[in-house]
């Protein structure tokens, strides 16, 4: 049996704030002062708002693998001044997080295209300033497609029409699809057909749904999949445009500088010094 080591984990919750945990590896244990405890297993995004002071410990546990966790941080002000106007709008089970004032806590699963993002964004590669900005934005990205995207989305009774839910799911579906085989997609005709649509109203629904179109999505999905390829180590940078499909590396080149800012070979040398 592999040993458990148990460490502190300091700034697991933050006063006045809500608190978003991407968990990627090993296990983390939240204990209450009412005697209750939280696990946070790995690939889980837990989505926490809660008072330090109602907290006895927080501890990361690992076994084979260290605690591997990025930790967002949104501020109630932040909160306030980006809502303004939409609060009410906000998915039922994010309303108690984003405005209320109790101990609430939302668990859901790591999704590859929410861990494909954070990958990319934890890379130290821009100085501080330039990170500063960038992180702003992307923070800003992640909380909206999070608290509005489909599975939160409620008519005024506060359920979703058999509709709603049908297309929520084929497009859950034809996501799946994609991911499973993102270095050689199918296209249009062939989700549509696998997902029982016509192609014209899949590409419809899938913008509704998502805010973007799909090959937007696609995309965005790929060269965050290439980015925490060469972050990790696991491919260099035309290695990683091969894994996610391109073959041409002049298109990789074009796609990763639209989505990242910066052409790969300078994306690549910021990461490597550390500016």
């Amino acid at each position: 049996m592999s040993e458990r080591v148990e460490a502190d984990w300091l700034g697991a919750t933050v006063e006045d704030a809500l608190v978003v945990h991407l968990n990627f590896r090993g296990d983390a244990e939240l204990r209450w002062a009412d005697g209750s405890s939280t696990l946070i297993a790995p690939r889980t995004t837990c989505w926490l708002r809660a008072n330090p002071a109602e907290m006895l410990t927080a501890r990361r546990i690992a076994s084979r693998d260290r605690h591997e966790c990025l930790t967002l941080v949104f501020p109630d002000a932040w909160l306030s001044l980006t809502l303004k106007g939409i609060t009410s709008q906000v998915g039922e089970a994010f309303a108690p997080l984003v405005s209320g004032t109790t101990r609430t806590l939302l668990q859901q699963p790591l999704t590859e295209e929410k861990e494909g993002w954070a990958r990319g964004a934890m890379p130290p590669h821009l100085c501080s300033q330039a990170r500063q900005l960038l992180d702003s934005a992307r923070l800003t990205e992640f909380f909206i497609h999070s608290i509005f995207r489909k599975d939160t989305a409620a008519d005024a009774g506060g359920a979703i029409s058999r509709t709603q839910r049908v297309a929520q799911e084929r497009i859950q579906h034809v996501k799946d699809l994609l991911l499973a085989q993102i270095d050689a997609p199918p296209s249009l005709d062939e989700l549509a057909a696998n997902v029982g649509c016509n192609p014209s109203y899949l590409s419809r629904t899938f913008t509704q749904i998502e805010g973007s179109t799909l090959s937007q999505w696609l995309r965005r999905v790929r060269i965050e999949h290439a980015a925490a390829l060469i972050a990790t180590g696991k491919c260099n940078v035309s290695e990683a445009a091969l894994e996610v499909g391109y073959q041409s590396f002049s298109h990789f080149s074009r796609a990763f500088a639209e989505e990242k800012g910066v052409p790969p070979s300078q994306w690549v040398r910021r990461l490597s010094s550390g500016l």
